[in-house]
Formats: C-alpha cells, sequence, structure tokens
C-alpha cells in the first residue's frame, strides 16, 4: 500500500522529466442538489480544483442545473439514463449493457441528452452507469450528439470509436460494498497509473483520475478528498484539468 511520501516521490519524478501530471476529479450520481453536493462543490472551490459532475438524467432537479451554472469549476456529464440495472440475476449491474435491445438503449440516452440540454457547461460525455456498456454502442453515439465516455480503468484507446473520445478514471474510493477502500489503498491506485503513464505501459496522454460518489462519502473520505487536493495542488508537476479538456485537449 502506498504513502504520502510515495506519491510525492512519483510527482517529483515527472517534475524532474519536465512533465505535466494530470489529474481530473469526476464525481458520480447526482440528481438533486444535496447537502453532500454542496460540501463536495465547496472543496472543489476551496482548492481550485475542477470537478465533472456526472448527473442521472432521469429525475434530475431543474434547481440541480440551477445551482450547477453558478459554480464555474463544475462541469455536466451524463450518466446513462435513470441509473437502473438490467443485467440478468447473478450478472454485474448494468444498465446500458448486451443483452438490451440497441435501439431502446439509444433512444433513451438521447433523451437523456435532451434532458439535460438546459444545464449550463453540459458537455456530451457519457458516463455508463457502473463504469459498463456494451462496447457495440460505441460507434453509434455520436448520432445522438455523444461524442465521448468515461468508464474505469486505463482507456483502451483515445478514441475508441469513429467520433467518440475517451478519458477514463482511475481509483475509486470505495469497494463495491460501499465501503471507503482506505488513504493507502487509494494513494495505491493514484501512484501506479500515474507511474505507468510516466514510464509508457498504458497511455501517456490519458489523465489520471479520481472518483468519488458525493452520496456515499463518510469522514474518512472527506479528509482524503480535501487531503489530496491540498496535496496535489501545491506540487509543481501537478496540473488539475477539468471540463473538456479532459476529453479534448
Amino acid at each position: 500500500m502506498a504513502e504520502w511520501n510515495d506519491l510525492d516521490r512519483e510527482l517529483d519524478a515527472w517534475r524532474t522529466e519536465g512533465r505535466d501530471a494530470t489529474l481530473w476529479w469526476r464525481d458520480d450520481d447526482a440528481r438533486q442538489m444535496t447537502p453532500a453536493l454542496e460540501r463536495l462543490l465547496g472543496l472543489s472551490e476551496e482548492a481550485g480544483v475542477p470537478i465533472a459532475i456526472a448527473v442521472v438524467p432521469l429525475g434530475a432537479e431543474p434547481g440541480l442545473g440551477e445551482c450547477l451554472s453558478r459554480r464555474p469549476l463544475a462541469a455536466v456529464l451524463q450518466h446513462g439514463y435513470a441509473h437502473v440495472n438490467h443485467a440478468p440475476a447473478g450478472s454485474r449491474k448494468a444498465e446500458l449493457g448486451p443483452g438490451r435491445d440497441a435501439e431502446t438503449v439509444l433512444a433513451e440516452l438521447a433523451e437523456g441528452r435532451r434532458l439535460l440540454a438546459p444545464f449550463d457547461g453540459a458537455l456530451p460525455v457519457l458516463v455508463p452507469p457502473w463504469n459498463r456498456m456494451d462496447p457495440s454502442l460505441l460507434a453509434r453515439l455520436p448520432a445522438i450528439g455523444l461524442e465521448a465516455v468515461s468508464a474505469y480503468k486505463p482507456r483502451p484507446a483515445p478514441e475508441p470509436a469513429p467520433g467518440v473520445r475517451c478519458a477514463n478514471v482511475h481509483a475509486d474510493l470505495f469497494h463495491m460494498k460501499g465501503r471507503f477502500i482506505g488513504e493507502r489503498a487509494v494513494l495505491e491506485l493514484i501512484v501506479d497509473h500515474l507511474a505507468a503513464r510516466r514510464k509508457g505501459m498504458v497511455d501517456r496522454c490519458e489523465a489520471t483520475g479520481l472518483l468519488t460518489h458525493h452520496l456515499d462519502l463518510d469522514d474518512a473520505c472527506w479528509a482524503f478528498v480535501r487531503k489530496f487536493l491540498r496535496r496535489t495542488r501545491d506540487h509543481a508537476a501537478v496540473r488539475w484539468i477539468g471540463g473538456r479538456e479532459v476529453f479534448w485537449p
């Protein structure tokens, strides 16, 4: 498990090589402005770090869009359509997985795009619920106005289908059962991805992504996020990027 000093050493290595260690932050499952989301956006503004909020279109309250429009560091991504599991019993959860009629899925996503159109700062980016989707859908996303996707783990390619960009996240704070994995485990995920980028083992140009779920953060998570933002913001090698630059650098 990594320590804070391991993160410092890795970032120092980036600085020695004269390269920017780009980072980005995605938070999932927003439907309304809650105290937890207010607190998360406050951390973003306090640190001066951009954040991308993945909003579930169906059931998203208009007031959420109004609140986010007043947050210049916040971008809006589309988090599926309804965040409903359609996977067969015994399979991993998925809303956009194989087995569903593609036309139905695409119609839902198009409706989700329409619902988020009034949100200022809404980008044409799809975040599949549970970070899973049928790969055959990728090539059809531009036809419904979606031009990028974001899931989990190092991306297979910057453009997995014509006209579709990809930028994933790499450090999820939670176990599948919804528990914080711990400070050292998160640091290990971040350091490992940064090191793999620096050594050319994965796409060097994909920014290292932090993933949070504001509704699930406990005291330890809040403390970690605050410390991580401050520690990285103050390092000379780090450049936090957000919104459009993550997907279209």
